[in-house]
């Protein structure tokens, strides 16, 4: 039965345009890699229902946020002396351009809520 699954696999590997050499144990690996790409492909399309406008902020707000916060943090590392040479000049610039894009948020928050409170007829 296990010849069988793998012959039909080799067809799998022959439909996508793969044609390797592959010895036993990389033919394996990616018979491995591709049942496990099938299996979230599956699992996803399936239980994949549209999301609410405020489940998708939840969703990007925490992800985004995140990345964020790694962006800047890997900014300060960029003042420690040992490790990088730059002047006073340099670091205020990268504080001015920071400053401008947390206010450019804060700007499109507020224009937001201004902009829905505006819509209101009754």
């Amino acid at each position: 039965m296990k010849n069988m699954n793998i012959s039909n696999k080799t067809g799998n590997i022959y439909k996508f345009g793969i044609h390797k050499n592959l010895n036993l144990w990389d033919f394996t690996r990616e018979m491995n890699i591709l049942d496990s790409f099938k299996k979230k492909g599956s699992i996803n399309m399936e239980d994949d229902k549209p999301l609410s406008r405020k489940e998708r902020f939840k969703k990007y707000r925490e992800s985004r946020l995140r990345n964020a916060i790694n962006a800047i943090r890997l900014c300060e590392n960029m003042a420690n002396k040992g490790s990088y040479e730059y002047t006073e000049e340099d670091a205020k610039t990268i504080v001015k351009y920071l400053q401008e894009a947390v206010s450019s948020v804060k700007h499109a928050f507020v224009s937001a809520d201004k902009k829905n409170k505006e819509k209101k007829y009754f």
